[in-house]
């Protein structure tokens, strides 16, 4: 009697036992990751609109006017329409308004926020320092 070739079902359950042990040891890992990616794309999702408003009311003239308040950042540039950012996993607390003078200066100098569950800063003026 031949034996034919291929696997028996031990030989198939025991590399299906490995797989499902290695999956659920790289699973968290990577979704752990995967969401602080997240979370540092909308700190610079943020920072870059932050920026970009303040460059926008010195090249324009107008003052810009931000409220941050849970997970939203609202921003009026002269007397536009207001605009609107939602973030996912920034969350301003307690809520703050910043106004960003025609020179581009913000005041207050910084957004307070909880980034993935710490506290973080955002300073606003920082382009002054970057300019040395």
């Amino acid at each position: 009697m031949r034996r034919s070739a291929g696997f028996t079902l031990v030989e198939l359950l025991v590399v299906l036992a490995v797989l499902g042990l290695l999956v659920a040891l790289v699973g968290p890992l990577t979704a752990d990751r995967l969401d602080k990616a997240r979370a540092q794309e909308e700190w610079l999702v943020l920072e870059r609109t932050v920026t970009g408003l303040a460059f926008r009311a010195f090249a324009e003239g107008r003052e810009v006017e931000l409220r941050a308040e849970g997970t939203r950042l609202t921003w009026m540039l002269g007397g536009d329409e207001p605009r609107v950012l939602n973030l996912e996993r920034v969350f301003f607390d307690p809520s703050q308004t910043v106004r960003i003078n025609t020179n581009g200066l913000a005041t207050p100098a910084e957004l307070k926020l909880q980034l993935a569950g710490r506290s973080r800063s955002l300073q606003l003026n920082r382009w002054l320092e970057d300019g040395k």
